[in-house]
């Protein structure tokens, strides 16, 4: 496979954010909450707030401490599904998990990892009341099943990624639920289109789970953890991945139509980075580090699928801002 030298560049930029937000090098706090991740949740929170704006009905007191809110609850899901993984002995010191950041329970202890992810939990429970006091009990319930659901990730007794059903429940939370959630928080209604402009950004986001899984299908299955791609395995998984771009795109004509505004189909701006992971999505993944670019990050080799579905989802994620934005005026 050739790769492009915007190809290469892009490479190199998430690599440096990797660098900065793993906690290996500098601050250890952006490793042990899993930074990495939070943008996927501040794109989310971004998305609905100019779809509220869009609409007509903007409140910026809301819109920044239900970003602030939402993306302490991701953090802490990350520390506390990262010490169930350690709990339900999945994320040992050879595993996956290690090579892209600092593992809380390795490095500040049990004990310690889960005290921060309940601190952090609470923090967002805050943002939760003050926006509550605005918009109603609504808002509680809404917090509620998210918590749920962002905790039963890895958690008992669900433990939705043993079961295949993690990268389902991605789509759900950064899309609809967050997406639509954010806006009802914002604006103070709940509009079915905007439930439909959620579908895009929620695929994308699903998409990175599915690069992560893929990357570590080999280990997943040895340690019995049944991620969609275990159980589907690795052709029908890259198969599946195919539809879901394919799926992301024709989800923003269908929001382009039903809303009748045609600013968003400038999410078109992606479609040349989507169609490269399409088709990098069949080729295999190196066997070992000698086969890897010279441009690719080495440093947090074995990653390689998420890579690309990393890169994909912030460029679709800007490309579908500037749509949402536009789509105020035509």
């Amino acid at each position: 496979m050739e790769f492009s030298k915007f190809d290469q560049l892009s490479a190199k930029i998430w690599g440096n954010f990797l660098k900065i937000t793993s906690g290996f090098e500098k601050n250890k706090i952006l490793g042990l909450i899993r930074s990495v991740s939070l943008p996927i949740t501040l794109f989310s929170v971004i998305i609905a707030g100019l779809l509220a704006w869009s609409f007509g009905s903007f409140d910026p007191i809301l819109f920044a401490v239900n970003m602030i809110g939402l993306l302490l609850a991701h953090a802490s899901s990350n520390v506390i599904n990262d010490w169930w993984d350690y709990k339900n002995k999945v994320d040992t010191p050879e595993y996956f998990r290690l090579v892209y950041g600092v593992h809380p329970v390795f490095s500040i202890g049990e004990r310690k990892s889960f005290l921060l992810g309940l601190f952090l939990s609470f923090l967002a429970f805050l943002c939760g009341l003050f926006l509550a006091s605005k918009r109603g009990p609504a808002v509680i319930l809404l917090a509620i099943v998210g918590f749920v659901l962002l905790f039963s990730y890895s958690g008992k007794p669900l433990k939705l990624k043993y079961r295949g059903l993690g990268e389902f429940l991605v789509f759900l939370i950064w899309g609809p639920m967050m997406i639509a959630g954010s806006f009802f928080v914002i604006s103070g209604y709940i509009d079915e289109k905007v439930i439909v402009a959620s579908f895009p950004y929620g695929i994308s986001a699903s998409l990175i789970v599915f690069g992560k899984h893929l990357d570590k299908l080999e280990e997943d299955s040895k340690k019995g953890v049944k991620t969609l791609p275990v159980i589907l395995g690795e052709r029908k998984t890259k198969i599946l991945c195919k539809v879901l771009i394919f799926a992301m795109y024709i989800s923003v004509i269908l929001t382009a139509l039903l809303t009748q505004r045609l600013g968003f189909l400038f999410s078109f701006l992606s479609l040349p980075r989507a169609i490269k992971v399409f088709r990098g999505i069949d080729y295999d993944r190196p066997k070992d580090l000698n086969e890897v670019p010279d441009f690719y990050p080495k440093d947090f080799w074995p990653m390689w699928y998420v890579g690309g579905a990393f890169i994909l989802n912030t460029d679709f994620a800007l490309s579908f801002i500037l749509g949402t934005f536009l789509a105020r005026f035509f």
